[in-house]
């Protein structure tokens, strides 16, 4: 985890030396082993750096080739750094050193704008190609790493935070009415729209190339959904699994210190544990590794008895840290120094490990997120069953699937109908039903907002290649979805903040390849889940964990964090824009707060609605309203000139 900033004049101006270092100041946090900076004509290029592996600590960014024509800017880390190297000695590349920035730079020399394709890994980069006037920019399959953009007919601004494009005050400040919508109902932002009407994010997977000719994006990678992997035995199965997986735990352990495992007891996060600690004993890990957990006692979703069971058959050292509790001027603070909205309140307690992790010199944390979106499965084996008119294997998965942890509380009643039957049913007919019932959006958005961004036309998503089954499809769709990488957005954001580097082993793009050319029922089989992944744990995991069939439910945590913020509900600004019905908006605040209050755990059927609103009411106040920002929709004015 590093971070990059930069500056290209189209018009052929002098790149601003002083813009570029304001640029790179404000994300200091990103980079505490010092900054380079690179000005030529109307290019200037910025790089913060932080040393995670041992390689990184001989880089010297933003990085030229001999002639001076290239330069590199690389927010990243190259996890196929041996097929990479041998792939490069074939075309006949010179490498000086054994940096990833090398790497990257010799593979844009050799391959050009086909490069990112050959580098797994999480980046985003910025070359500047002298002989072609151009930048080009790239950003990893998931967008773990963030790259935000401003382009005009003169200039074109990039940087890895939001709130850095805002260091040039020339940019304009118009709120994006049709991300405040998305954000509301849960769509994320889409693709590349922000907060900020002239703020875009480079999609994951995309790369960018500007010119004084314009701007021409493409998509650099996809799954192959023709691609299957199909054994006999499940053991078969197992083996390949475990052969792609210690692969991923492995690249990711390269560190110049010890490495952080986030465990909470899940077969996910153990299961990196118990790999690191194999590893390990390999001789794969040079300095060591550390659990840290957050425990809750007294609550439900404490999980302490499952992390001590792994941490003693491990051997691995534990950190138990009791959570940060986040109050209002917390979340106003995260506005205001990253101009977007705050965390949300699952991801705030972790703060508390960061500050332990960073106190102790850990600079890489591996997580277990990407076990659920790529190796769960999904519902959609309802619309499956039923096409196929296999009505008693969908009765007996309703039974098992009711048996799981949370099933009851996260999905109505009739959820056969709405994951088995509604999938069936035609998108013209989807639509013109939910027209008819009044559901194209949630009563809380006022329909004439909604009618202004056309929030009730949010289209399908469309998945390329041959008749898959149903939850084939709804994996496919998360790949080419938003809501993964705007999770890892605001994940990461979080812990850049402290100095540490996520690595994420079950989002290795070698793992998602396997996932989705799996079998349905390797991800899922009557009440087991992740069934894949617990056959090849065997031997590996105890065996209270690798059949466990529970997950921990911090509802609770969100619930308490809503309440912290009551009083905005009082008088919410934003329903005085008519983003929201604040009258509709109040009411499921306090039925929220009564279930609660209650032990009834129908209040989560509120959180999520009601902290979108907070978060989007906080960053309003925080952003807009102090820093003279307005709807796009509005008349706008020029504050930097009034």
């Amino acid at each position: 985890m590093s971070g990059i900033a930069g500056i290209y004049n189209l018009d052929g101006r002098p790149a601003d030396a002083s813009l570029l270092r304001r640029m790179t100041d404000a994300i200091a946090h990103r980079g505490r082993d010092g900054a380079g900076h690179w000005v030529r004509g109307p290019v200037a290029l910025g790089h913060r750096m932080l040393h995670t592996t041992p390689e990184s600590l001989l880089e010297d960014q933003p990085l030229t080739d001999e002639s001076g024509t290239l330069c590199l800017t690389l927010d990243g880390r190259v996890d196929n750094r041996d097929e990479l190297r041998a792939a490069l000695k074939v075309k006949g590349a010179r490498l000086r050193d054994s940096t990833d920035a090398e790497l990257v730079l010799r593979a844009y020399e050799c391959w050009g704008e086909e490069c990112p394709a050959k580098i797994i890994g999480d980046f985003a980069f910025v070359i500047w190609d002298g002989r072609k006037r151009q930048l080009f920019s790239a950003r990893d399959h998931l967008g773990i790493r963030p790259f935000y953009y401003y382009a005009d007919d003169k200039r074109f601004l990039f940087g890895s935070e939001l709130q850095q494009i805002l260091k040039e005050e020339a940019v304009p400040r118009e709120c994006n009415e049709e991300a405040v919508g998305k954000h509301l109902v849960g769509w994320s932002f889409g693709d590349e729209m922000t907060l900020f009407q002239s703020i875009r994010r480079l999609p994951p997977c995309h790369c960018l190339a500007v010119s004084p000719d314009g701007l021409r994006r493409s998509r650099y990678w996809d799954a192959n959904p023709a691609y299957e992997v199909r054994y006999r035995t499940d053991a078969e199965y197992a083996e390949h699994f475990l052969e792609i997986f210690r692969e991923a735990v492995r690249c990711r352990l390269r560190s110049q210190g010890p490495v952080g495992i986030a465990l909470s007891g899940g077969v996910d996060s153990s299961s990196i544990a118990m790999l690191t600690q194999s590893l390990q004993t390999e001789g794969c890990l040079s300095h060591g590794a550390e659990t840290f957990s957050l425990i809750f006692p007294g609550l439900s979703c404490d999980e302490r008895e499952y992390i001590e069971e792994v941490t003693h058959q491990s051997g691995l050292l534990s950190n138990l840290v009791s959570p940060t509790e986040g109050d209002a001027l917390s979340y106003g603070e995260q506005a205001c120094r990253y101009r977007d909205i705050p965390d949300y309140p699952n991801s705030f307690m972790w703060h508390s490990v960061m500050n332990r992790l960073r106190n102790k010199g850990f600079r890489v944390l591996l997580v277990g997120l990407g076990g659920d979106e790529w190796f769960t499965g999904c519902y959609n084996h309802y619309a499956d069953s039923l096409r196929r008119f296999q009505l008693w294997i969908l009765l007996r998965q309703v039974y098992y699937d009711a048996r799981l942890s949370g099933v009851a509380i996260h999905f109505p009643r009739l959820r056969v109908l709405r994951l088995g039957l509604w999938p069936l049913l035609p998108s013209t007919v989807r639509r013109r039903i939910k027209k008819c019932l009044g559901v194209d959006t949630p009563r809380w958005i006022p329909q004439r907002f909604a009618l202004r961004i056309g929030l009730g036309q949010q289209p399908e998503p469309t998945v390329p290649g041959p008749d898959m089954s149903f939850a084939q499809k709804e994996l496919l769709n998360r790949l080419h979805g938003t809501r993964v990488t705007h999770f890892l957005e605001m994940h990461t954001r979080l812990v850049d903040w402290h100095g540490v580097e996520h690595r994420y082993p079950y989002h290795d793009r070698r793992m998602i390849e396997f996932a989705l050319a799996l079998p349905d029922e390797q991800l899922w089989r009557r009440d087991q889940t992740k069934f894949v992944l617990r056959e090849a744990m065997r031997g590996y995991l105890p065996e209270t964990i690798r059949q466990r069939r529970t997950k921990a439910e911090f509802s609770d945590i969100m619930a308490k964090a809503i309440l912290t913020h009551a009083r905005l509900f009082d008088s919410l600004e934003i329903a005085s824009l008519g983003w929201v019905d604040g009258k509709q908006i109040r009411k499921m605040f306090q039925k929220m707060a009564r279930l609660y209050a209650d032990g009834d755990l129908e209040y989560i059927e509120y959180e999520w609605p009601v902290w979108r609103t907070i978060g989007l009411e906080i960053w309003y106040r925080e952003v807009v309203q102090k820093e003279g920002s307005l709807p796009a929709g509005e008349p706008a004015v020029d504050h930097m000139s009034a």
